[in-house]
């Protein structure tokens, strides 16, 4: 009956343990991002980080994760330029 117990109290509990490992992992994110949105748009892309994509990261809900929210986009990102310089070599 106590093993029961204890099983039930943990499964009860991971839900509560996801969201705080998820709300602390956003706030990271959020350091991050709002540091790096200092910067001029210039840097950000050297860095290779989008304005846009931060800002739009940081308005995700807290379930979404938001570093891979942005690695899509800059994957995104350099494959249209990939795309696009074929054409100009091409054309």
């Amino acid at each position: 009956m106590l093993k029961s117990t204890e099983q039930h109290a943990t499964a009860t509990m991971q839900p509560i343990t996801s969201w705080i490992q998820g709300y602390s992992k956003r706030q990271q994110f959020r350091r991050m991002a709002q540091t790096l949105l200092k910067e001029n748009d210039d840097t950000l892309s050297d860095l290779g980080y989008d304005r846009h994509d931060l800002e739009g990261a940081l308005h995700l809900p807290i379930r979404n994760d938001a570093m891979q929210f942005i690695e899509a986009r800059r994957s995104r990102r350099a494959l249209e330029a990939r795309r696009a310089k074929g054409y100009r070599l091409a054309g």
